[in-house]
């Protein structure tokens, strides 16, 4: 027997029949004291056999001021009714069609509910009650309740689902159904201090990356094209902080948080329980989390979203970002997955839909990237058939022919965790939810009992171990269908061939996906600059694009170990972590505050190695003549050598420096130049000192030094300056005093 515990309840409950559910979700505890509804289905058995009887917990909620008298709750249904088309079963799920509901199932007792507070009903309908004996046809039935306390009457309409099962129907073939869902997570963490070790290049961190190489977890390697890149736990060490928690013991610079990984291993035990769950994992989280579930098929690394790629349609920018086509190809993924799972299967790639909706421009690059199978959700067609049809599509574009798995639009919202539209107030429940889901799923099958169909059904990337274990617990009781693979689903004929896609009108907003990629551009240009630019051995743009920026990826220890004076290897390094936290930071989920994370800790490192050339700050200087010396120290704690220009300027025209100096500081050194001071008088002035790049580009920090001059005379020749200029102004004045007048004054 079945239960579905609410998506608010954040308790234990314990049902006649001895069953414990528990429900953790975060909508649960903001939830849990007030529900949205009066009515709220707690639990609920989503399929009624011959023998199971119905079960029912109901939350009835006192949402006014004042309170409530003892009340009763009546459930009701049809039990010979048959629901005709798919808007008769939206219309009773909205209140909005009066079907009867004759047949009582049960009639119980509800206490006096203070103002803001609760009760909770249970519905226990033995397996020979009469309305259940009655029912002569399998199917989706109308399931009315009705409270009444005082004034108040609320009214609540769901699904109760009968199978075939003890009934002398016709059997008819079951209909195809696929459940996927993405195993991935946007949840990722940076550890500061191996990314620290990285820059320092850390003795100890060479060494304890190779120790990790060597280890259980292997992290992103090298493929042929190029570069690559909620709610259940068992960790008691878990707060609600979990989720900007990272191991301290890991050497990895980019990790999952505990609340991530806690949450892996709950779905991975979920998933055992149900082999026929169509698994698409990705490989780098596959990676980082240890996971190694029985997978149909591995998706793109990191998630990348592919649509959003071909929505901002400015491949340039992906590029400048650090993110390069060679890292999220079919065959990387696909080697990726061999590396963390330390085998040599090559499971079938799938491109997962992201943020936007596939487009012809997205098929075609997701088919030129070997992509040949794609997930789409049920935007991706926007007819509206009078019943379902299979969703599987064929897409002709110039780079292949691509195939199509389109989920069911119902289905796919409510295994979404979404209620079917705001009117279905039943469904704001996890146990509304797959009441209905089950009663819909039915409705397809009994609509063309004789069409083959394979419809697709998939879950979130964030859903709760919980909640699929609920749902698939219950699809595999459902004798009405067939729960297939992806690779059958992928086999079946489709049901359009065309060269074009009915896609939605009005154009994604890419705004958040541009303003990250334009960060990450920055990010990574400052780097190249501190390459080329900044260090003494520079590393070129020309060399910089031949470099293996796959070694920090293998955790090629050995390149950082033997040092030498030549940093190519260390830029790229530090190159492959940015790009890596670039791929993590363009994932298929919609923008949030993980993708800002990634972008923010890639500029963060940037922003960490210029600043590591930087000025020292010193006192103030007082000058006792017309020209003296004001030393400027320049630190680098970079593992190599640097070659800069130290410029300086003040703020007046009559006390000036000299404007600029070159200088070369070794590694973890410190180094002085002096820069010139003339001064025409006296008086005090701020001289601005700051770093250049060789191409006289500005970075790091700007420091300021007071400059005071108090000019002495300190010579014979100041003395005879001194009296000339008496000796002028005295004949000056007798001149004025002394001066014949002109005739005409």
């Amino acid at each position: 027997m079945l239960f579905a515990p609410t998506a608010w309840a954040d308790t234990t409950t314990t049902t006649t029949n001895g069953a414990t559910d528990s429900q953790t979700t975060s909508e649960a505890s903001s939830a849990q004291n007030q529900p949205a509804e009066t009515l709220t289905i707690a639990q609920s058995t989503p399929i009624v056999t011959a023998s199971s009887g119905f079960h029912m917990q109901i939350v009835v909620a006192n949402r006014s001021d004042a309170d409530l008298p003892a009340g009763s709750l009546t459930v009701n249904t049809n039990a010979l009714f048959t629901f005709a088309s798919r808007s008769d079963m939206q219309a009773w799920a909205e209140n909005g069609t009066n079907i009867p509901t004759p047949n009582n199932l049960a009639t119980v007792d509800v206490p006096a509910i203070t103002a803001g507070s609760t009760a909770t009903v249970a519905i226990d309908v033995t397996a020979d009650q009469q309305t259940l004996t009655s029912m002569r046809s399998w199917g989706p039935k109308p399931l009315n309740l009705y409270y009444v306390a005082g004034d108040t009457h609320e009214e609540l309409h769901s699904f109760l689902t009968r199978s075939a099962d003890g009934l002398n129907t016709a059997q008819t073939p079951a209909m195809g159904l696929t459940v996927a869902m993405p195993l991935t997570s946007s949840d990722w963490q940076t550890n500061e201090t191996a990314i620290t070790d990285l820059i320092e290049e850390n003795d100890t961190s060479s060494s304890s990356s190779a120790a990790q190489a060597s280890g259980s977890q292997s992290k992103e390697t090298a493929n042929s094209n190029g570069s690559s890149s909620d709610n259940d736990t068992d960790n008691d060490d878990a707060s609600d902080d979990a989720d900007s928690s990272v191991s301290t013991n890991s050497t990895e610079p980019l990790l999952l948080s505990t609340q991530s990984i806690a949450q892996t291993k709950a779905v991975e035990q979920a998933v055992a329980k149900h082999p026929k769950l169509q698994v698409v994992a990705d490989p780098l989280y596959l990676q980082e989390s240890g996971s190694k579930p029985t997978v149909a098929g591995v998706m793109q690394p990191a998630d990348f979203d592919i649509t959003a790629y071909a929505a901002v349609n400015n491949a340039s920018a992906y590029t400048s970002a650090g993110v390069s086509d060679a890292q999220w190809t079919a065959k990387s993924t696909q080697t990726l997955y061999a590396v963390a799972t330390k085998t040599t299967d090559t499971p079938n790639a799938y491109a997962w839909q992201g943020s936007a909706d596939w487009t012809l421009d997205a098929l075609t690059k997701a088919r030129a990237q070997g992509y040949t199978t794609v997930i789409a959700g049920s935007s991706f067609d926007a007819e509206q058939t009078d019943t379902v049809h299979t969703g599987t599509y064929t897409v002709n574009t110039s780079a292949g022919d691509v195939t199509v798995l389109k989920e069911q639009s119902e289905l796919g919202t409510l295994a979404h965790g979404h209620a079917t539209s705001k009117e279905a107030t039943a469904e704001t429940s996890d146990a509304g939810r797959l009441a209905r889901l089950l009663a819909q799923s039915a409705f397809y099958q009994m609509e063309q009992p004789y069409t083959t169909r394979n419809l697709l059904m998939t879950f979130t990337r964030s859903s709760s171990a919980d909640w699929i274990n609920q749902v698939m617990s219950a699809l595999e009781q459902a004798s009405w269908l067939n729960l297939t693979d992806l690779n059958t689903m992928a086999s079946m004929d489709p049901y359009q061939v065309n060269d074009s896609v009915n896609q939605n009108a009005d154009a994604p907003d890419t705004s958040a996906t541009q303003s990250i990629l334009n960060q990450l551009a920055g990010s990574r240009q400052n780097m190249t600059r501190l390459a080329s630019s900044i260090l003494k051995n520079s590393v070129n743009s020309s060399d910089i694009d031949t470099l293996d920026t796959q070694a920090l990826a293998r955790r090629d220890a050995d390149s950082t170990a033997s040092h030498s004076n030549n940093p190519k290897q260390w830029i790229s390094d530090l190159l492959a972590l940015h790009d890596s936290m670039a791929l993590r930071a363009l994932t298929g989920s919609e923008p949030t505050e993980s993708h800002q994370r990634m972008a923010d800790a890639a500029q963060n490192m940037a922003n960490t190695l210029l600043n590591s050339v930087s000025i020292t700050p010193s006192e103030s200087i007082s000058v006792f003549s017309e020209s003296a010396k004001m030393p400027v120290t320049v630190s680098n704690n970079l593992p190599y050598a640097v070659n800069v220009q130290v410029n300086s300027i003040t703020d007046s025209m009559q006390i000036v420096t000299s404007r600029s100096n070159t200088i070369v500081i070794p590694a973890h050194s410190e180094a002085q130049v002096a820069f010139t001071i003339r001064v025409s008088t006296s008086g005090s002035t701020t001289a601005h000192i700051s770093l250049a790049d060789r191409h006289g580009n500005a970075f790091g920090n700007t420091q300021d030094t007071v400059i005071t001059s108090v000019l002495r005379i300190s010579d014979a020749s100041g003395f005879v300056i001194i009296g000339f200029a008496v000796l002028l102004g005295v004949v000056g004045l007798w001149r004025q005093f002394n001066r014949k007048k002109d005739p005409d004054e």
